[in-house]
């Protein structure tokens, strides 16, 4: 992976561009835009390399039943880290609610938890998007659509 910088491709299933952040090799920005930033740069899909977006790609595509194993870098610390770093336990294909979530923290303030999930800079790659309300699909960093979508992803891949 680059040193830095930010990267991009399109996404049929998602149908947006999956934007990818990196600095000091770390993963630093997962995001689904329309219109990817000005400075980033498009990685053509016959392009193998083993960067922070092919390994988003993987899992979105190729039916890697995994979440990518990448270099990520998080500028919070405290419940939010913990919340964050904890969903890489959740195993691909399963979802907690927020409440189930909160209690396997340790954590009583469900809110925080659920604030924390949902200001996730690296989604994909913390994959936060597997805790959800007890009645739906719940919040996401991006737009909902994308959450149901990769839990969508995740069901027709594990069956």
């Amino acid at each position: 992976m680059d040193d830095s910088g930010i990267e991009h491709r399109w996404s049929e299933y998602l149908d947006t561009y999956v934007q990818v952040g990196t600095a000091g090799g770390r993963v630093v920005s997962v995001s689904f835009t329309d219109e990817p930033d000005e400075e980033s740069e498009e990685v053509g899909e016959d392009e193998k390399g083993k960067d922070a977006l092919e390994a988003v790609f993987e899992y979105l595509e190729t039916g890697t039943r995994a979440t990518p194993d990448v270099p990520y870098a998080l500028t919070v610390s405290g419940l939010e880290r913990r919340a964050l770093e904890r969903t890489r336990d959740l195993p691909y294909g399963t979802t907690l609610t927020y409440d189930e979530f909160a209690d396997s923290l340790g954590e009583d303030d469900v809110e925080a938890v659920r604030d924390a999930l949902h200001k996730n800079p690296v989604p994909v790659v913390l994959p936060s998007h597997r805790v959800v309300e007890e009645d739906g699909v719940g919040g996401f960093t991006g737009q909902r659509r994308i959450k149901k979508l990769l839990l969508e992803l995740e069901q027709e891949k594990e069956g």
